[in-house]
């Protein structure tokens, strides 16, 4: 299947009229070549092989276009946009494309996560309208090229979906947080600056007044009501760190003990280090492999490898801070602390409009030392490891091996307001410099098990 992308992008000396308060005119024409290069270099960057092409009535623009090897597509009726798109339309199908993606050129920041999931969208439907912050339409996908006759201007997110209905096509409006805001309006241009300023200094705060969570909760509903109470928002680039009890609870994975039917095997290891069968069966239904058991107050030591390649005590199975009237329960990790971190990110950048990290965070002890640490067990756009090889420190000496498990210093970090007797479970950290990446896994820090040095 081949995706043509067409960028529309008007004649420059009549383009951002709005900013017309804060900047002047060769400023704004500036500006409008400057995010029309900037979306041209990133499409031509990460899907070389695709056609692209540049819809404009403008010299000035196709030499550019020209320049970077795009497809010139004249516009013959100037300023009408959805005659521009249209023309985009006939160029896709006279070129044998199956789909056509139509985007506008002053999107201030694409990142390859955000287009491939607009990509993505074509299994599954006709159209795919991504809204921008007011609801408009900075990116649309047809399959086929021309599946809907285009309907931009006001509102145009619910035009492009009410004529799919009326052309009897599927569709998908999708919040893609940077994809959703452009540059047209002076607050545009103060909230792009203040995005991407960069920080003198770090911000973490808790989110007070969280209630009691409960199997079938939405956690992004408590998470956005508990910040609105204490006149709190999220902000771009923000990490929102949750304690993995609250998702496990949610999610309803809180069991009683007796549940568990004890096998041979966890009633040979109960007997061996005295600890009650029923919870050393749970245990072993979460692991892949038994690390260390050893009799130890206070009820047995049971070291294992969790399914998902955590190495820690029980499983990370809790007992702890359930609830009143919940003796006898376990509150067993979530199913896929990664997908929880992803829904959750999901929700929370459509809410907000802002690109968001999430980390799912848990309490692990660590070999040959005393104590607990928050970790990451779950992450959602947050790196969990940040690979430093070629870059150069403080003194400029070159970096060869230095790999930051950047993911598990933020939910350690977090761990200093997430207090077991504190009832904080969620935690914002605020100014940190990070970069998105697509496919985030908690999962990454861990080493294959043919390099494991000390088990």
């Amino acid at each position: 299947m081949t995706v043509a992308i067409a960028i529309l992008m008007k004649d420059p000396g009549a383009a951002k009229t709005r900013l017309s308060p804060v900047l002047a005119n060769d400023a704004r024409e500036k500006l409008a070549l400057l995010l029309f290069e900037n979306t041209l270099q990133f499409f031509m960057r990460t899907r070389a092989g695709e056609p692209i092409g540049v819809v404009t009535a403008s010299r000035e623009t196709a030499a550019i276009g020209k320049k970077y090897g795009a497809s010139i597509i004249e516009e013959t009726a100037h300023g009408d946009i959805n005659a521009a798109a249209g023309r985009a339309s006939a160029w896709a199908n006279d070129i044998g494309a199956t789909s056509l993606l139509v985007v506008h050129a002053d999107i201030a920041t694409l990142v390859d996560e955000e287009v491939d999931r607009l990509l993505a969208a074509r299994e599954r439907c006709s159209v795919a309208i991504g809204v921008s912050a007011d609801g408009g339409t900075n990116a649309l996908l047809l399959t086929p090229p021309d599946a809907i006759p285009f309907c931009y201007g006001p509102n145009s997110a619910k035009a492009h979906e009410a004529a799919a209905r009326q052309s009897g096509r599927s569709s998908e409006k999708l919040q893609l947080a940077y994809l959703s805001r452009d540059i047209d309006t002076p607050q545009d241009l103060r909230d792009h600056v203040e995005a991407f300023r960069s920080p003198i200094e770090a911000e973490c705060f808790a989110v007070a007044t969280m209630p009691e969570v409960v199997a079938g909760d939405g956690l992004t509903t408590l998470i956005v009501e508990a910040l609105a109470r204490t006149n709190r928002t999220l902000a771009a680039g923000d990490i929102v760190v949750v304690a993995q009890k609250i998702v496990s609870k949610s999610e309803g994975r809180l069991v009683a003990a007796k549940q568990f039917q004890p096998s041979q095997q966890a009633i040979a290891l109960a007997a061996e280090i005295g600890k009650d069968p029923h919870k050393v069966e749970a245990i072993l239904s979460e692991s892949s492999d038994v690390i260390r058991a050893r009799r130890q107050p206070p009820d047995g030591l049971l070291i294992t490898r969790h399914r998902h390649g955590w190495i820690c005590a029980n499983a990370g199975i809790d007992e702890s801070n359930l609830g009143d009237g919940r003796d006898g329960m376990l509150l067993l990790l979530p199913e896929d602390p990664d997908a929880s971190a992803r829904a959750i990110r999901s929700d929370l950048e459509a809410r907000y409009g802002a690109p968001i990290g999430v980390i799912v965070s848990d309490t692990f002890g660590r070999p040959w030392r005393n104590g607990l640490v928050n970790i990451a067990i779950g992450t959602a756009g947050v790196p969990a490891i940040v690979d430093w090889a070629g870059r150069t420190d403080a003194y400029g000496r070159g970096l060869k091996a230095t790999l930051p498990a950047f993911a598990d210093e933020v939910a350690a970090a977090a761990g200093l307001l997430m207090q077991k007797d504190a009832g904080l479970p969620v935690i914002v950290l605020r100014g940190l410099k990070w970069q998105a990446i697509a496919g985030s896994s908690a999962r990454d820090v861990l080493r294959p098990v043919t390099q494991e040095l000390f088990l």
